[in-house]
């Protein structure tokens, strides 16, 4: 037999009407109730009519992601789906449905389309689409920009991770360990995470600067490293941009038979999931990608249900140590 909305009504402890009114989004409901609903939801798996919510609510139940498929690098990274996973989870508690659509270098296009066609009842954006005219086009429609825009912050949505502050982090634990020489190694300067991590490593790394920017490859890290590292006057710990610099820079280190991290200091961003089981583990500034996507949806909703209007919000770095920059005393 189907699931009802009186049997979601009876497990949650609250009338149906109330299911009604959390499903819809119509009126004020508590977050402890909402909760309880949707908890009772999932563990019914109960599927909301969404052509009679539709009629009822004047909402599409769906939200779409816009993302750019000729950037392959950030449409394919594990990062990218950690949060689109968080994205389609959090939506799912609210019985929304994700659409993923192609359209992050079109002034309109897809964009104008979900909107104006009603496909959708917010969007969650890539910080590329943010320019003027597109703002405009999309006016008070609610959106949420997944990262900060390298133009009109302020007059935007945003949800990003703080890389100017795990940067930071990363060299001041460095120096604690008495590292001195330390250089910044991989990322595209054109991403606007790799120019805020570059401008923290700049703010804690005082006057000594060494920035070896990529192609994002494993093997362009590990040249521009065994380069560096041949030098008289070498770095003795790298901030890399990501877990493919840290790599290609221990096979730099194990080629020139500089120990890790006796000899050199490694730390790298993003927790990678074969991070710890390198030789040896490594040191990593965690960027929460998940909880990323999670905060953007929830800020989403806001927005739908007129709750908010613009906020920025900037989530904390966290910094694992392992041993990849934990100096041996000598």
């Amino acid at each position: 037999m189907a699931v009802t909305i009186h049997d979601v009504a009876l497990l949650a402890g609250v009338n149906s009407s109330t299911v009604s009114r959390v499903i819809n989004g119509k009126a004020t409901i508590t977050p402890d109730t909402k909760e309880r609903v949707y908890a009772a939801m999932r563990e019914l798996d109960y599927h909301p009519n969404s052509l009679a919510r539709s009629l009822a609510s004047g909402l599409s139940g769906a939200i779409g992601v816009v993302v750019n498929a000729r950037d392959a690098e950030a449409f394919s990274n594990v990062f990218f789906s950690r949060s689109l996973f968080a994205i389609e989870q959090a939506a799912q508690a609210r019985g929304y449905q994700v659409i993923i659509a192609n359209g992050a270098q079109s002034r309109g296009g897809t964009i104008e389309n979900l909107m104006k066609e009603h496909k959708v009842d917010g969007l969650i954006l890539p910080p590329t689409t943010v320019k003027p005219a597109l703002m405009e086009t999309i006016g008070d429609f609610p959106y949420v920009v997944l990262g900060t825009p390298d133009t009109l912050r302020s007059e935007t949505c945003w949800v990003d991770n703080n890389n100017e502050q795990g940067a930071e982090m990363a060299v001041r634990h460095l120096q604690k360990q008495g590292y001195q020489r330390i250089a910044y190694l991989g990322g595209h300067l054109k991403r606007g995470f790799t120019k805020r991590r570059i401008r923290g490593y700049q703010n804690a790394n005082g006057g000594t600067e060494i920035i070896l920017t990529t192609d994002g490859t494993a093997e362009n890290a590990y040249m521009l490293a065994v380069g560096e590292l041949k030098k008289a006057e070498h770095p003795d710990a790298f901030v890399c941009n990501d877990n493919l610099a840290a790599f290609g820079l221990l096979k730099a280190c194990r080629e020139l038979r500089l120990p890790v991290p006796r000899e050199i200091g490694i730390v790298a961003f993003d927790n990678y999931p074969l991070a710890e089981y390198m030789d040896p583990p490594l040191t990593i500034v965690d960027i929460d990608t998940a909880m990323l996507g999670e905060q953007s949806v929830q800020l989403l909703f806001r927005r739908i249900e007129n709750k908010v209007g613009n906020q920025q919000i900037m989530l904390s770095a966290n910094l694992v140590i392992r041993a990849s920059s934990e100096r041996k005393a000598k």
